[in-house]
């Protein structure tokens, strides 16, 4: 059977990992662009940190995104330090997981893990984050509302060629070799659609699992933007019992497939779900701004 003719789409690369390395995808009035780089020098990480106001992690990629751009004025950005600026700095939050997994905690810090303390800090140290992207550039009136309106799962199940992908890591840490932390991003890319996936993954050993998911769907020729944010967590223990009876190494907890883990139950009380609108209704992507609507805004969302 010969393979699917493809619908006409646009592919640029340049650069090169050493430097920086663009790919994107120019298709329907869209152009998706993600930039891989080498992790941040230290110059950079001491700039950064003075602006955050708390510690980088490990290994920062300060210079990656993901960004998807409209042709007429929508832009959606998912970058590192953007998602850092969501991390509590209060001295508080480093109080929070001890308190909410007390038991845990306890045994933890009184068994072989005798360098439980070095990973206390006076700012949440396991880097959790709820960020749902960066608008840049978007017309004045345009915000994600809260809808009914859900992310139609069937229709990715569809067997579809997938004209781009990209996976993108923002950030890593290993929370003093107690677990680890990492953020990244995955895109791809259909005749019929876009799909991305943030995932902000958290374990602390012998503590808890907590997965923060971002999802953002377009289906072309549609005039809205769905994106779905849910946050999820349990029990070490609880995950362990049910999933990695007979793995001897924890590390392999980390690679269990997806579905195994997004069996963690969700957190209602942080759920939310948007589209993307104008001045109440919602956003026609097929007409260019008028002057009226003119002037760019930034904001985290």
């Amino acid at each position: 059977m010969p393979p699917p003719t493809l619908p006409p789409h646009e592919i640029l690369e340049e650069g090169n990992p050493r430097e920086g390395k663009l790919r994107s995808i120019r298709f329907n009035d869209w152009t998706i662009t993600s930039r891989k780089a080498p992790i941040l020098n230290s110059t950079e990480i001491e700039s950064a940190q003075t602006d955050l106001g708390i510690p980088l992690p490990e290994m920062i990629f300060g210079h990656n995104h993901l960004t998807f751009e409209h042709k007429h004025g929508f832009r959606l950005e998912f970058r590192a330090l953007d998602a850092l600026r969501r991390v509590d700095s209060t001295s508080e939050s480093s109080e929070m997981i001890k308190v909410a997994y007390a038991e845990e905690w306890t045994s933890k810090s009184n068994t072989s893990h005798e360098d439980i303390k070095d990973v206390i800090k006076p700012y949440d140290w396991t880097f959790s984050t709820d960020y749902k992207g960066s608008h840049v550039g978007v017309v004045d009136g345009q915000q994600f509302e809260s809808t009914t309106d859900l992310i139609d799962i069937e229709k990715l199940k569809v067997p579809d060629p997938i004209l781009f992908y990209e996976d993108n890591i923002l950030y890593e840490d290993e929370l003093a070799d107690n677990g680890t932390a990492l953020l990244n991003v995955r895109l791809r890319v259909m005749p019929t659609c876009f799909f991305l996936l943030q995932r902000f993954f958290l374990r602390v050993d012998e503590v808890l699992f907590r997965m923060n998911d971002t999802r953002v769907y377009h289906e072309f020729g549609s005039t809205h933007i769905l994106r779905e944010y849910s946050s999820r967590e349990d029990h070490y223990a609880k995950i362990r019992a049910m999933w990695c009876v007979g793995v001897p190494r924890i590390l392999e907890l980390s690679r269990l497939p997806n579905l195994i883990l997004t069996s963690l139950p969700a957190n209602p009380a942080i759920q939310g779900r948007g589209y993307l609108t104008s001045n109440g209704s919602q956003l026609d992507l097929s007409r260019a701004p008028t002057a009226a609507e003119g002037g760019h805004s930034a904001r985290e969302s």
